[in-house]
């Protein structure tokens, strides 16, 4: 009889502890709930979406602006400024940061300036950062972001390469800001400019909680979601991904707390679209290795560049004959030239001047006769008894004395020459107006080849023989036999 109630009683106890135990181990040990950090941790790209490596041509201009530490400022307007209707400027000031715009090529280092959700704007220059024409506001508060950029887009997330400030029109209007301190997601990439894989995902974040201080410390998660398909990244690290689809793609980014739930929205979920395969040239950061120069110009380095290629570029010299034409005393044919009676080519188109001086210089030997000659009344000889033969004018070419190009040289001839029997006395240029400068250059203004100068190397003199036969022993000139009075007569009369 003892012994049923025992064994009942202990039935009963064993299955009271099996309650109890089952009930601790539900509570000790609960299932993993959706909103768990557990389930927010990173996730690779899901679908047919792909982690890639960034191109060869961005790893390289990396390298060259890692060494960088842009510094971004908002001059003007201040921080919470109350701004008048109509347009207004925003003034930057950017140091250590190349802005260049390389051409065809695309853009190089630059800035972006982010107002509230519009279009951001691209500084490229330094002097258009000093005044940004920016549209109307209106009524009520915006957001301006500036943040240094690298050629393809990528955000700069050093400290100091941001800046934000708050501007006001008509009244300040708090709910449509963020909380001062609090999280902010401002989508850097992808952007209009990308139509071609690998994509740029990439975002900039402010006023950020501090990530992974202890483990499993999730402060926040940016989910990224790429035509309904969706991960998780826990770093701003900038991702390159393929598996896009021909066309339009959406592509949103929504900012987490640790939970999961959105954090400080509306502010933190963007939306963007990405089009691939519209037309358009391929982007130069998109290629697989960029030249030297290339690399130069994207990554701001162009007034380098320029200064080095115009040093360089040395202009070949000119040949010495090519700088100017050779006076006209240079040339060896000039006083044949003269002495003819003809007119030069190559001295035609000199001043008359240098010919005159050199035509009165020429007669001093024939002006040696004695005062005692008397002056005949008959004309000069014509022209063509008075041209020397061509024997006189190639010794003259062949004489070194005659050759010098020098006044000196052309002063003396090669021979004296003997007096006319008749000469003729030389005319004075300050009372013969036929011999002043002005009467020589008159008839050369006239006709295009100036006239040749007066033959006064022709012989004058009725003395026949050589030059030597007409000199007395003591030096001086022979004198012709005066002329009678009858002598005319008997030439006429032929006797």
């Amino acid at each position: 009889m003892l012994a049923a109630p025992r064994r009942a009683l202990l039935a009963l106890v064993l299955v009271v502890l099996t309650l109890v135990s089952g009930g601790c181990g539900s509570k000790s040990g609960p299932g993993p709930s959706a909103a768990s950090p557990g389930n927010l941790s990173a996730t690779p790209p899901a679908g047919a979406l792909q982690e890639v490596a960034p191109p060869g041509a961005v790893q390289q201009l990396n390298e060259r602006l890692n060494e960088r530490a842009p510094q971004v400022r908002v001059l003007a307007p201040q921080d919470n400024a109350l701004l008048p209707a109509g347009p207004w400027s925003l003034k930057l000031q950017v140091s250590d940061w190349p802005l260049s715009d390389a051409g065809a090529l695309g853009l190089g280092p630059h800035l972006m300036v982010q107002l509230d959700d519009q279009e951001p704007l691209r500084i490229t220059s330094s002097k258009a950062a000093a005044s940004v024409p920016m549209p109307d506001l209106r009524p009520g508060s915006h957001r301006i972001t500036v943040y240094a950029a690298r050629p393809w887009g990528e955000a700069v997330k050093a400290p100091g390469a941001s800046a934000q400030i708050r501007v006001h029109r008509v009244a300040r209007n708090a709910a449509e800001l963020p909380a001062s301190g609090s999280a902010q997601l401002i989508a850097a990439s992808p952007d209009a400019q990308q139509a071609m894989e690998p994509v740029l995902i990439d975002w900039l974040l402010l006023d950020a909680p501090l990530q992974n201080l202890r483990g499993d410390d999730a402060r926040w998660r940016l989910r990224i979601s790429v035509n309904g398909d969706s991960f998780l990244v826990d770093r701003q690290t900038p991702l390159w991904l393929k598996g896009f689809k021909r066309g339009s793609n959406a592509v949103q980014l929504e900012l987490l707390d640790g939970r999961g739930d959105p954090l400080n929205p509306p502010f933190n979920s963007v939306v963007r679209e990405v089009v691939i395969g519209s037309a358009g040239p391929q982007p130069a950061w998109l290629r697989p290795r960029l030249s030297a120069t290339d690399l130069a110009l994207l990554s701001g380095e162009q007034p380098a560049v320029e200064a080095a290629a115009e040093a360089t570029e040395v202009p070949a010299p000119k040949p010495p004959h090519a700088t100017a034409d050779p006076p006209a005393t240079q040339n060896p044919n000039a006083e044949l030239s003269e002495s003819s009676g003809k007119p030069d080519k190559q001295t035609s188109s000199e001043p008359v001047a240098e010919p005159e001086a050199t035509a009165e210089a020429l007669p001093e030997p024939s002006a040696a006769p004695s005062p005692e000659s008397e002056p005949s009344p008959e004309p000069a000889p014509p022209a063509g008894a008075t041209e020397p033969p061509a024997d006189d004018n190639s010794s003259l070419a062949n004489d070194p004395a005659r050759s010098d190009p020098t006044p000196e040289a052309l002063t003396l001839p090669a021979e004296p020459v003997a007096p006319a029997t008749d000469p003729a006395p030389d005319p004075d240029p300050a009372t013969d107006p036929a011999s002043t400068p002005e009467a020589s250059e008159a008839p050369a203004a006239a006709v295009a080849p100036p006239p040749p100068p007066p033959e006064r190397l022709a012989p004058q003199t009725s003395l026949t023989g050589s030059a030597r036969d007409q000199v007395n022993a003591n030096g001086e000139l022979l004198k012709p036999s005066p002329r009678g009075p009858l002598a005319g007569l008997r030439e006429k009369l032929g006797g």
